[in-house]
């Protein structure tokens, strides 16, 4: 890998104590070997350093403004976590608060399953009924921008996220595409069966306008935002875990490729609660039952 990475920088040159990578005149990996320990360095500040000492007892390993330390200490071997305070060095750029790990809670408000009886269909009641603390959402939101107004205090805000979206069955059953597309339920077996969900992935974009208010708590100002939020779906799945033993089908259960939610979002510095409600339907018009998820959860934004 390194060979390869050596390769292609065309650009590689070392001193006594420092080895350096570029790759178009960039830097790309640094390392600074010096009297007391070894630097690596990979991108710039916002990038990945790893620190060691000669002796052996200290690893740090910084991730963007997080820094996590591996002591071996005579009491044993412990992890500090500290985080670099940025937020005094202003740039004259608009803090947002979408880039970073949020996790939720999935329910449906209302479901229709008028569809069946149109059919003639003849399915459970209610077999879209979920275990809430099981429905979960995990968001990865890897980039944002703003564009702000020149007092500073609102913006619009925009970037690019993964959301990974589990929907637990609270009955023991999992879904199926039938032959005309349509999504019906299959009953499965109590025995030794522990859950059985449906899981679906989607690229999301957010347009969201955010304010900053006046109110501050801790030196940390309260900020609201709202707007919606495009979702591109990628990919789905479903699980069924058995004691012992598990099984995944993968198909696109027709669900819709496209949908888009409202979104409301209030917080505290690097800490928000958010409620995401979807204005299109889980599954595509008259291929299953007429629903539309709300997430609601938190997040930690500039993570």
């Amino acid at each position: 890998m390194f060979l390869l990475i050596f390769a292609c920088a065309g650009n590689i040159f070392a001193q006594t104590d420092s080895t350096k990578v570029k790759i178009l005149n960039k830097n790309v990996v640094t390392v600074v070997e010096e009297m007391d320990g070894t630097n690596v360095k990979v991108g710039g500040d916002n990038g990945i350093e790893v620190i060691t000492d000669d002796r052996g007892d200290t690893t740090s390993v910084r991730v963007g403004r997080r820094t996590f330390r591996v002591v071996d200490g005579h009491d044993g071997t412990h992890i500090n976590v500290t985080r670099e305070e940025r937020g005094k060095r202003w740039t004259g750029h608009f803090n947002a608060h979408w880039a970073g790990l949020e996790f939720g809670m999935n329910i449906f408000p209302k479901v229709d399953y008028s569809l069946y009886s149109r059919i003639n269909t003849v399915v459970p009641a209610d077999f879209m009924d979920l275990n809430p603390g099981k429905s979960l959402t995990v968001n990865l939101n890897f980039a944002e921008y703003a564009f702000r107004n020149e007092k500073n205090n609102f913006a619009l805000v925009t970037g690019l996220g993964f959301s990974f979206m589990d929907y637990t069955f609270d009955q023991p059953l999992t879904l199926v595409k039938s032959g005309n597309g349509v999504v019906i339920p299959v009953e499965l077996s109590t025995d030794g069966l522990k859950k059985s969900k449906l899981n679906v992935t989607y690229l999301t974009a957010p347009l969201m306008l955010e304010i900053k208010t006046p109110l501050k708590f801790d030196g940390k100002k309260l900020y609201l935002a709202g707007g919606v939020i495009g979702g591109l779906y990628l990919g789905s799945h479903t699980k069924i875990k058995y004691k012992g033993d598990k099984e995944k089908s993968r198909s696109n259960f027709s669900i819709n490729p496209f949908k888009y939610d409202v979104t409301g979002r209030i917080g505290f510095g690097d800490f928000c609660v958010f409620a995401n409600y979807s204005m299109t339907s889980l599954f595509k018009n008259n291929k299953g039952p007429e629903l539309y998820p709300l997430t609601i959860g938190f997040s930690f934004p500039n993570f």
